[in-house]
């Protein structure tokens, strides 16, 4: 496969969090992130998780001043769109128009379990996302918005406060076709992740590769119109290690996917940057992300390729 007809897009990097984190912590991480050429600090938004994604990354804001901050990914189903569009308009606002919102359709049943909100199947999921896109899209552009939805109902509702940037950059995070085509049709990030399943979790074997998705996504761009190249490409990078050996015994990735799969980096700063440099020129991929624990391991590659062109 061959990305050359795809628009050309410098490497971005960014580190999602997920842990519990004292203010002085968080400030000196968000510098250090800023400093070694990362493009953005995302937060993780699940009930599980110590802290709340909002609050942390108008924190991460303050404490920088080109360092964007991102959502990876807010949880459709935990917020009405309405207010996720206030709130990320406010976070828009007071970062001075870093914000890159992130929306995803959930995929974590057990946390739904834990705070007694029903996990639909899929279609549900899906159809109820879509409805949402909309409306949190409507709203930061400015609209006052009338929405009659099978699952949201919005009469008048002005899309207060005014972002900075317009439009705020919004990035659909999600595995499965139908979110891939929503990604297409309204992102200007697609943040690529294995398939969700109908019982929740996530599709091991779907780590495995990402050339049918691009495939998919690709003919969707033709079907759409877009002359922008469709959505800058993002993945998340579940395993970042120097070698095979490193490796833990569980992982997220199933072990004998780990060398080839695209949601990993296996090897030495060398292996790993010719790696990235391939997969932006075969796949597309140009923003990738990785986890907190990783970004020692991380950092050396961000140094050698941030903002590096093809």
């Amino acid at each position: 496969m061959d990305a050359g007809h795809v628009v050309d897009r410098p490497f971005r990097f960014g580190v999602v969090f997920t842990g519990n984190y004292g203010a002085r912590e968080w400030s000196e991480t968000a510098r250090r992130l800023e400093a070694d050429g990362f493009s953005t600090i995302l937060v993780a938004d699940h009930y599980g998780n110590p802290m709340a994604c909002g609050p942390l990354m108008l924190a991460a804001a303050a404490a920088t001043t080109t360092l964007r901050v991102g959502s990876y990914v807010y949880n459709n189903d935990f917020r009405h769109p309405a207010l996720l569009a206030k709130e990320a308009a406010t976070i828009d606002v007071l970062s001075g128009g870093r914000l890159e919102l992130g929306i995803g359709a959930g995929w974590a049943n057990e946390e739904y379990e834990a705070v007694g909100v029903p996990f639909d199947p899929p279609p549900v999921r899906a159809s109820r996302f879509e409805e949402g896109v909309e409306i949190v899209t409507r709203l930061l552009a400015g609209e006052t918005v009338t929405f009659e939805g099978q699952y949201y109902q919005i009469h008048e509702f002005e899309g207060l406060p005014v972002p900075v940037q317009s439009p705020v950059p919004l990035l659909i995070g999600g595995g499965g076709p139908r979110m891939l085509r929503t990604a297409v049709e309204r992102a200007h990030i697609v943040g690529f992740a294995p398939r969700a399943l109908p019982q929740g979790g996530l599709e091991s074997g779907d780590f495995a590769s990402l050339e049918a998705k691009i495939e998919r996504m690709e003919t969707a761009i033709a079907l759409s119109g877009r002359t922008d190249g469709g959505p800058e490409r993002s993945i998340l990078l579940f395993s970042v290690y120097p070698s095979m050996d490193a490796v833990p015994a569980e992982t997220w990735i199933p072990r004998e996917l780990l060398p080839t799969s695209p949601y990993a980096l296996i090897g030495d700063v060398e292996a790993m940057t010719e790696t990235l440099q391939e997969r932006r020129e075969k796949l597309g991929l140009s923003y990738f992300v990785c986890f907190d624990h990783d970004v020692e391991r991380f950092t050396p590659l961000v140094r050698r390729l941030a903002s590096t062109t093809c």
